[in-house]
């Protein structure tokens, strides 16, 4: 397995960001545990003047503002616990095949894949993006059988309740020996900066990215954001870096894909037209929510999606039904009947991509999985990689 994870998890789009760029943050706050009724420890890392779940008001705002054909909105919109469940819809569906076919990659290689992880003598294994965990069990199961040490698994993810929730049904699911688990409540961003700070820069780290979502970023930001994870994101420093683990969707059938990501019978559209409700209750209050409610209805948008084999991204849009205009905070914001938003998209990447971004961070791939299903079509390779510099 190489490290990835798809649509989502903590989303960060092209422009966004969930631009998915990494972006600058000051020094973190001191972190805040929290311990839910499962029991797990949760540390808030978000850091107090840069985490983008502290501006989405700015990045809303600032996305909308952009040129025409520029303007997107941020897709960690779409991670509170009222989208995970949306996206949750979609993973259900026959049509999306990136969740089944993982699955079932991680059923058939796990021991071999968790051996490897093992052999790397790895302290902390932390799970980019966690969501709802529910590839998480098997995994940390079976990486417990090969584990003659204590190790710490940490799961980021930009929601409390759904780390809350899904710590305590992990909990409930396995019987761990060798492994405790704890969750991190922030972004990438500050995933990055808290793993590189003196409590944890001295262990060796895995970082696991299921669920082709680093491909929810462009290649120059994906390989920017492992840079941030393989060296300290403020000094450049190397960090003990055991290895990424990443699942990378490299279907390039169009038919499949537009399947898979405008579901027929109406979850994608539902849970990316959620963006709306989002940004909606995100703005609201301060005299804006009249505005707010206005341009943010959704009988006032519609959905595109589109597969571009150019860029080998499928791409996720919200469009205006007709020309909106308001004032929110002050700014204004105008939208033109048909122009497209960007929310967030799926890069499908080959084995030659997945070297290219991660060669320019020092990284090699040193093992690959991939599935051999073959019901979907020539071109439909899902990969798992194990990473390593």
């Amino acid at each position: 397995m190489t490290v990835t994870r798809d649509f989502p998890k903590t989303p960060l789009t092209t422009k966004t960001r969930e631009s998915a760029s990494v972006l600058p943050s000051a020094p973190p706050t001191a972190p805040q545990p929290c311990v839910p009724p499962s029991g797990t420890k949760i540390i808030d890392i978000r850091c107090s003047q840069a985490s983008l779940l502290d501006s989405l008001d700015t990045q809303i705002l600032e996305g909308l503002r952009q040129p025409h054909g520029s303007k997107s909105m941020p897709p960690l919109l779409l991670w509170d616990e009222k989208g995970q469940t949306l996206y949750d819809d979609i993973l259900a569906t026959q049509y999306y095949y990136p969740y089944r076919v993982e699955n079932e990659l991680l059923q058939q290689r796990i021991d071999d894949i968790t051996a490897t992880v093992a052999s790397s003598r790895t302290d902390l294994v932390v799970e980019l993006g966690a969501g709802n965990m529910s590839k998480t069990a098997s995994f940390l199961a079976s990486l417990d059988k090969y584990l003659d040490a204590p190790v710490m698994y940490y799961a980021l993810d930009v929601d409390r309740s759904q780390l809350e929730s899904s710590l305590s049904t992990l909990k409930e699911r396995t019987n761990l020996h060798h492994i405790e688990l704890r969750g991190l409540l922030g972004t990438y961003d500050d995933g990055a900066k808290w793993l590189a700070g003196p409590e944890t820069t001295n262990l060796r780290k895995t970082m696991v990215w299921l669920g082709n979502s680093i491909a929810n970023f462009d290649q120059c930001e994906a390989s920017d954001l492992m840079g941030s994870f393989a060296k300290a994101p403020d000094t450049g420093v190397p960090q003990n870096l055991a290895g990424f683990l990443l699942a990378v969707d490299g279907c390039q059938d169009g038919t499949r894909i537009g399947l898979a990501y405008d579901v027929p019978s109406g979850e994608s559209r539902r849970w990316v037209m959620y963006a709306l409700e989002a940004a909606k209750r995100q703005l609201a209050g301060d005299g804006d929510t009249e505005e707010a409610e206005r341009l943010f209805d959704v009988d006032n948008w519609g959905f595109e999606g589109r597969w571009e084999p150019e860029l080998r991204r499928y791409q996720n849009y919200l469009v205006p039904i007709k020309r909106l205009e308001g004032t929110i905070r002050g700014q204004v914001i105008s939208l033109e009947k048909g122009e497209r938003v960007q929310v967030l998209g799926s890069g499908k990447w080959t084995k030659s991509d997945v070297s290219g971004i991660s060669s320019k961070q020092g990284l090699d791939v040193r093992k690959w999985w991939s599935s051999t299903e073959v019901d979907y079509g020539k071109g439909m390779h899902p990969l798992i990689y194990h990473l390593g510099n």
